[in-house]
Formats: C-alpha cells, structure tokens, sequence
C-alpha cells in the first residue's frame, strides 16, 4: 500500500471510529496499519503528511502560544432567560427581517470556542476565541482531538467554528489521577477543558481525551445555517445531533424545553441552547451589535453548580451494610431546588476531596436526585475547619463496622441491624420487586421496631390483622395490605430473585438469570463459570451470587418464601408471540407506562433486550427525555420507535 493512501485509509477509520461510532476494523487492525505507517515514516520522513495519524501528537512541546488575528470577528452572545424573552426575539427578528423566517436551534456547549482554518483540505491552524478579535493559536492541540480530521475532502478554504469540551467521564478520570498524585482538582471541566487546550505540551492535552462538535462556517457556507451544518456532517466534522430547524416560535420553545431536559443525561457539559436565524440573507438584514448579533440568541438554563458551607458528615448504613457518608450544607438554591445534603459515594471519594468540616464546597446537580460535592474551595479555608471524625461503629445498632483493603467504605456486618433489615423489606416491596402496595417507610418501622417482622418472608407468615387496632390503620387499609400481599404472590421468577436483594443483582441481571438457569435450584447450584457464561454476568457478580447462595440464612429465606407460595420458575406469557422474534431492542426516556411494562412485552414476543446502544441495537423504544442514548441511536442510524410503531409492530 502506497504512503498517502495508508494515510486516507487510517483516517477514514478513525472518523468512523470517533465521529460515527461505527469501527470498520477491530483495533488490533488499525494497530497494525498504524505501525506500517510509522515505518514508513521513519524510513523516509520526508513523505510525512500534516493530515498523518501520527502528526496528532508532537514530541516536543511548543515555546509559547502564538497570538492570530480572527478573520471574522468571535462575538458573544445576548442571553434569554425564560419564554417572554425568547418570545421576544423571535418577533424581533420577524418584525426587523419582514420575511417568513425559520430558526436553528443547537446545544450551548460549556467548552471554549475555537476557529478551525483547512487550506487545500488540511487542517492549518486552530485558534481560541481571546478577545473576539485576537486568540491563541492552539493548532498543536487541536490535533490531538480524534473527532477533529485533520484532513477534508474540500479544497477550497474553509474556516470553521466549533467549541472544544471535556467530556464528563474524561474529566472524572483525570481528577481521580489528580488525587492519585496530590494535585490540585480541576473545578469542572469546562475550565479543564480551557487549561488543556492551552497547554505548551500537546502530549499532556493528547492523555486528557477533548473533544469538539463544530456549529459554524465562515468561509465555504451555503445560504442557510442547516444546510451548513449539513455541509459539515458531510465532511466528516462532529455536529451535535440534538441540533434541529425549527419552523416557528412553538417548535423554538419545544425543543429548547426538550434540550433542557435531557441535559443532565449528556456525556457532556450544556449551560443553555442556542437560537439562531437559518437564512443567512436575512442574518445580513438583521445585522450585529458591537458585541453580538441580532440573529442569534444564548437562552440559558439554571446553574448546575453553586457554592455552600460544609456543616457535617453524616455517615448512613445502606442495605447490604455499605456506610455511605452524606454531606450536610448549608442550604442553597440550586436548579430549581434547595439542596441541603449532598451525596460523598464513601470513604476514599472523601479522602480525594480532602475535606473538611466548614470548608467551602461546589456542588454540582446531575441526573441524581442527590446532588454531589465536587470539591472543596481550599483556598478560602480560614483556619477554623476541622477534620472529618470516621465511626468506629454502626450509628444504628452499635456493632464494630469493618473495611478490608479492597473496600470503599467501611460496613456494618451485623445482617439483623435494623437499618439493613428495614432496608432490604422495603426494597423487597418497592414497585421495582414485588410491587405491595401499602408497604411503605411508616409500616416498615413499625413492623421491624415491633417486633412483628425480620424479613421478606415475615412478610407472608405474619398475621398482620393486630394492624387494624392500632391508630391511622382501618379495617379497610389493612385489608388492603393483605389483598397486596396475595397479589405479590403472582410475581414473576425474576421480580422474586430480584427482591431477595442479592449483591450486584438488579432488575437487568434478575431478567438474565432467571431465563437462563429457568428455575431457582438451578441457579442455586450453578457453578461460578456457568454464572459467568451469562450473558452481561461478569466476574464479581458471578462470585456475589455462587457465595450468596451459599449462605444458610439466604438458603432458609428462600424455603420460606417458596413455601409462602412464590414463584420461583420461570415462565413464559401464555399470549407470547415471536412476532418480534430475533431483534433487538432498548428501551428510555418516558413513557405511558412504566419501562418494565415494555420491557416484558417485548420479551413475550420473543425480542431481546439490550443494555447499551450498539450496532447490535435493531430498534430504541423511546419515549420523552429520551437523552443521550437516542442521540448515540440517531448517530448510529438505529431505528427510534414510539409506543404506537411498536404496537403496530405486534398486530395490537
């Protein structure tokens, strides 16, 4: 293979790797090639090529950052922050462009925006935004981004905008290899993002993992906005998916709520959404201020971060014993909500925080009902602070808590602590497991403090008619509870295997193993390799289950709830139909009924659920706030499905 078709070819794979999701070859095979490559290179250096695989990554880290002067102006731009305002731009631009107008709405990417400059179809320079007029040439680092291609079948010059970001799980790997050496944490990884790309070294840039979606053309555009970014996609640049045209002020505003919804599902960072006007005519028309244009508009969603006191560290037990510490704040408003506590996860994240009581925190709010701490403010401690105190023993039912070296967070051992017992009978009766009605916090407390029960299966041996004599429990709301507690009885096998609350066991893995073993005794007696041949099953779970059942108390448990009348086989719907027999599906985002509802219906006629979005994926059901798993279905080009085609799909 001649040198500058193995170049086209190694960058063919890793747009399709990077920018499409969809890997031609398996990595040992582009390994391979790229090493040809190199040897190539190394044998004769003066065929080396800009747009080389191997030209991502300097060996020596540049001088200083040289300054480069816009072409085109970067201007900021004016912000909206609620419907009226939005409104009101829309109507400006109506009334000021006096046209018919459609509008493009786009993610507002927390990163820093760059200016991309290709000449004969090779990248040439990249440059931050500065001042708007002046920036930082950081061509050596933009390189490193492996989204980014260095070369582009389009040989006139073309400019392009696009902003630079850290993706969420890259920043969360790099802080925890900060802690690791006792540097200082990055606050958030919009800032990380920005220090990164700056950096004199690209070798350092290169390990951090950027990324970037491009949104703009200066020079080489068509007459419309959409058709650019088409133009782009087309050329093999990453443009966010979530982007679409919208014909009014309606679609505007729906997609702006829809964006906003799914934000904290994302693999990366958005503060807003971006309005712009489509037609470029009427952008000329409507023209630019000193500091913006007129056609465009930043609306912006609430803060995701804010800043509080540390006012102590509670450490909770959960319901396998796991001690899991939980910040108390001082309250504040965050994203629509004040939050006063704060999930720390355990033990070893306190210690990478390094915190302490009466520091100043950030804390940030995901897709967690519980926000987290993401670092302490050292720099504003006074003094006056004070070391985290770690228990010696469980808060609850006093026994000496344990932490083997592998461990997070210490435990409570104790399996008949109240805590754990309250916990593992209300996660036996959640809607998830056995779904009874009526078996809430209050009736758990009153049941295990009694006296009355100790576990799942107290739950069916019980006589719980003493019930009625007692305040705020009727004869009706008793009866309730009982008829509840029959209809359980019904569950499915994996609903059974699921409650019971095995380590590493979730709703997912139940389905699994209860279809593969088929029946309880032979899941029971399976062999950790046989656990291991299941499919999603990894080591560790295999090894929690094959001990678990081992255990005498879980083995008594599981006679007690089989001889209460529990299923504990497998069994397929009487109305199942291979109507969807061999395809895949996944399932997300809001539906009219709850996910396990769609999930069952689609195994009863014979489809199979995935976990992940993958080319293996034939069709995502998705509902509202569908996130980030339809926008990696809508790169893959995997089918999106609603409620109705999936009933049509099934004769209903």
């Amino acid at each position: 293979m001649q040198y500058k078709e193995l170049v086209n070819l190694l960058n063919l794979y890793s747009r399709k790797y990077y920018t499409e999701d969809d890997p031609l070859v398996s990595d040992a095979e582009y390994d391979r090639l790229y090493n040809e490559l190199v040897r190539m290179e190394t044998e004769d250096p003066s065929v080396i090529s800009p747009d080389s695989p191997t030209q991502r990554v300097g060996d020596r880290p540049v001088s200083d950052l040289e300054s480069v002067t816009h072409e085109v102006k970067m201007l900021s731009l004016s912000n909206a922050y609620n419907e009226e305002e939005l409104q009101h731009f829309i109507n400006t631009c109506l009334k000021e462009a006096e046209r018919e107008l459609k509008f493009v709405v786009e993610p507002k990417i927390d990163g820093l925006a760059v200016v991309l400059t290709y000449e004969n179809g090779v990248l040439v320079r990249a440059a931050t935004r500065g001042d708007g007029v002046t920036g930082e040439d950081v061509t050596h680092n933009a390189r490193t981004i492996l989204s980014l291609p260095l070369s582009i079948d389009y040989k006139e010059k073309l400019t392009v905008r696009g902003e630079v970001y850290m993706p969420v799980k890259a920043f969360e790997r790099l802080n925890r290899q900060q802690a690791e050496k006792g540097l200082k944490l990055f606050a958030n990884p919009r800032n990380c993002a920005a220090g990164t790309l700056r950096q004199l070294d690209s070798r350092i840039t290169a390990a951090r993992g950027l990324d970037i979606f491009v949104y703009g053309v200066d020079f080489g555009g068509s007459r419309f906005h959409h058709d650019d970014l088409e133009f782009l996609r087309k050329l093999g640049f990453p443009v966010n998916p979530l982007i679409k045209q919208c014909a009014d002020f309606s679609e505007v505003w729906a997609l702006v709520e829809h964006i906003g919804s799914v934000r904290n599902s994302l693999e990366y960072d958005i503060d807003g959404a971006v309005i712009k006007v489509d037609s470029k005519e009427a952008q000329d028309i409507l023209g630019v201020t000193i500091k913006a244009p007129k056609w465009a508009i930043a609306y912006k969603y609430p803060s995701q971060e804010a800043t509080t006191t540390l006012l102590d560290v509670d450490f909770q037990v959960g319901r396998t014993g796991t001690i899991t510490p939980v910040a108390k704040l001082e309250p504040v408003f965050l994203a629509g909500s004040t939050i006063s506590n704060a999930t720390l996860h355990n033990y070893d994240e306190v210690s990478r925080l390094g915190l302490l009581i009466g520091d100043r925190v950030i804390i940030r709010k995901g897709g967690d009902v519980i926000p987290k701490v993401v670092m302490a403010v050292k720099d504003l401690r006074t003094g006056d602070e004070r070391e985290i105190s770690y228990p010696s023993v469980c808060s609850v039912c006093a026994t000496e808590l344990v932490k083997d070296e592998e461990d997070v967070s210490a435990r409570c051992p104790n399996i008949d602590c109240p805590a754990r017992v309250k916990l593992s009978i209300l996660h036996f009766a959640s809607r998830k497991a056995m779904d009874i009605q009526g078996f809430g916090e209050a009736l758990v407390e009153l049941l295990v403090d009694g006296g009355h029960i100790r576990d799942a299966a107290d739950i069916y041996e019980k006589d719980l008619n003493f019930l009625k004599e007692l305040d705020g429990f009727g004869e009706k709301s008793v009866t309730n509870i009982q008829a509840a507690i029959e209809e359980s009885k019904k569950k499915a096998f994996d609903k059974v295997l699921f409650g019971i609350g095995l380590k590493h066991v979730g709703e997912r893995t139940a389905q699994l193993l209860a279809e593969h073993f088929g029946n309880i005794d032979r899941l029971m007696s399976a062999t950790v390799e046989e656990l291991v041949s299941v499919n999603d099953v990894g080591e560790e779970t295999a090894k929690a289950i094959s001990s678990a059942f081992q255990d005498k108390r879980v083995i008594e448990l599981v006679e007690r709830l089989k001889a209460a009348g529990l299923r504990f086989e497998f069994e397929k719907a009487q109305n199942a139909s291979d109507a969807l027999g061999g395809k895949t599906f996944l399932v997300t985002g809001t539906l009219s009924r709850p996910r396990e509802h769609f999930h069952q219906l689609i195994k009863d006629n014979g489809g199979k659920l995935l976990s992940s979005v993958s080319k293996n994926l034939n069709y995502l059901l998705a509902g509202e706030s569908a996130g980030s798993k339809l926008e990696k279905a809508q790169k893959l080009g995997v089918a999106v499905i609603s409620e109705e085609q999936l009933m049509e799909m099934l004769n209903v």
